[in-house]
């Protein structure tokens, strides 16, 4: 989307390189509940991490977009704006100018959303945000055990109130996907300012004098007038700019890359959101993905309805621990079962996927050699934090007193079928063997004015190098709690002027 608002300036000449070759408009891109299909294949990098040591050596998929609309094309299309003090904390942690009073406006103009325009929600921007149609059974009794357990009922996530049980708004308009193709680049397809180019990895940067001139394509140049800008992700943008000469200098030697541009933070700081599976039997003969019929797929083909135009439904928000200022917890309830490795379980089970929002543990990106054709080396670290594992291991248990709730156990049997045993020891293996990830990477070229700082918060351009600018997840100072799509989507907004802006002087 960060092109189509750059070529809004008809003197300003855009093409956007994307590696995919995806559309976003694909039938199966477009149809909800085909979600987990584009987890692997052209739509995804299928990228893995190093070997996690708190979490037995094992090796976690990070499913990351490929393809036009990047992670909006493929990913589970859950809209969260994030909370007013992440943003806070962003400012206080060195991006000034991002603080929530600042971000709200743009998180506002985003959203066609159809609660109406409000102090939270805006309308008539690009994104088509929709409360859930037609919420099922099993979501609806979610929510009604979550009252029972004592949380509170929240109309809206992105309101006043972040800690209860509810149903979600998602990037969803009349049962089909809404990504940023949709909401950005088909509008402005017939630009003659700006080209779409697919199939085409950048593998470098050109640096000339302490500027970017340009990108290197299939061993080709492609020259650049006014700047260039990264917008590869949280795992690909620090990837880019270490195979460019930009980053920590003793491992740029180490792998082989002339340094051009010492920067230590890039591929530093790097946050995501770990996440753990528990499943639970359903007794009551819901509907469930791995169990429709005909008829919910003649619905969905004729009437854009049923359980093919949704995803995930109802969440809940809340506190490990009763004593913590924030909410840090996030329970999605997901219509089918899924393993620690993302595979599909057939039995008819829900899962209670528990994502961690805001984990202590810090990781890196780092080249696997200065072959732009291998995939970068992820270490998130994964409960690496001591504090993060007992804040986990919480939430698992917080999920097993909900199920037990006199409405939750009617459909569930109030037990899970993994894991099976409660005690810490149990619990702890249980994790170590499960935990996976929510495909959330983001803060490694991180917004800052200190000396591990990557990208300047005013102009977004990255720190001692003309021209070259970021924006995407990876500048974000600290994760937000909650899905992170929104919140890069509004990075994209607020830092168009601001390269306009300097690009123009540079």
């Amino acid at each position: 989307m960060l092109a189509v608002r750059l070529s809004e300036d008809p003197g300003c000449h855009v093409v956007l390189l994307e590696a995919g070759r995806t559309t976003g408009a694909e039938p199966a891109a477009r149809t909800p509940g085909n979600a987990f299909q584009l987890l692997s294949g052209p739509t995804s990098w299928s990228d893995v991490t190093t070997p996690q040591r708190a979490l037995g050596g094992r090796r976690i998929g990070l499913a990351q977009g490929r393809g036009l609309g990047g992670g909006s094309s493929m990913n589970m299309m859950a809209w969260f704006h994030g909370r007013p003090e992440d943003y806070d904390n962003w400012h206080a942690l060195g991006a000034e100018g991002w603080a929530w009073n600042d971000v709200r406006p743009a998180l506002r103009a985003i959203e066609d959303n159809d609660r109406g325009a409000d102090s939270w929600h805006g309308v008539g921007g690009p994104m088509a945000i929709s409360s859930v149609r037609d919420a099922g059974a099993l979501p609806l009794t979610f929510v009604a055990g979550g009252v029972e357990h004592g949380l509170p009922l929240v109309e809206d996530f992105n309101g006043p109130v972040d800690e209860g049980v509810g149903l979600i708004q998602s990037n969803i308009r009349d049962g089909r996907r809404h990504s940023v193709v949709d909401g950005y680049l088909a509008p402005a397809n017939s630009r003659e300012n700006l080209r779409v180019v697919t199939g085409s990895q950048v593998s470098s940067v050109l640096l000339w004098k302490g500027r970017a001139a340009g990108v290197v394509v299939d061993g080709t140049e492609i020259r650049a007038r006014r700047g260039v800008v990264l917008c590869a992700g949280a795992l690909r943008t620090p990837q880019l700019l270490m195979l460019s000469g930009v980053g920590p200098a003793a491992h740029l030697n180490d792998v082989g890359v002339p340094v051009r541009h010492a920067l230590p933070g890039v591929g530093a700081n790097l946050q995501d959101h770990p996440m753990i599976t528990p499943v639970w039997p359903v007794v009551d003969g819901s509907p469930l993905w791995n169990t429709l019929g005909d008829g919910d797929i003649r619905d969905y083909q004729l009437l854009r309805r049923g359980p093919l135009a949704t995803l995930t439904q109802a969440v809940a928000v809340l506190r490990s621990d009763a004593r913590r200022a924030s909410v840090d917890l996030q329970f999605a309830l997901t219509l089918l079962g899924m393993t620690a490795k993302m595979t599909l379980i057939e039995d008819p089970v829900v899962t209670c996927a528990i994502s961690l929002l805001d984990p202590d543990s810090r990781g890196t990106v780092r080249l696997g050699g200065a072959d732009p054709a291998l995939a970068p080396l992820v270490d998130p670290c994964y409960l690496d934090a001591d504090g993060d594992r007992i804040r986990l291991r919480s939430g698992l248990l917080r999920a097993r007193d909900l199920f037990r709730s006199p409405t939750l156990a009617k459909a569930t049997t109030g037990e899970a079928l993994a894991p099976q045993g409660w005690s810490d020891h149990e619990v702890d293996t249980w994790i170590d063997g499960n935990a996976g990830s929510e495909w959330h990477p983001v803060g490694t070229c991180r917004m800052g004015r200190d000396a591990r700082a990557v990208v300047d918060p005013d102009t977004m351009g990255v720190h001692g190098v003309e021209a070259l600018f970021v924006a995407d997840a990876s500048v974000m100072p600290a994760i937000p709690r909650g899905n992170t799509q929104a919140p890069t989507i509004m990075v994209a907004e607020r830092a168009a002027p601001r390269i306009t802006r300097h690009a123009s002087r540079s």
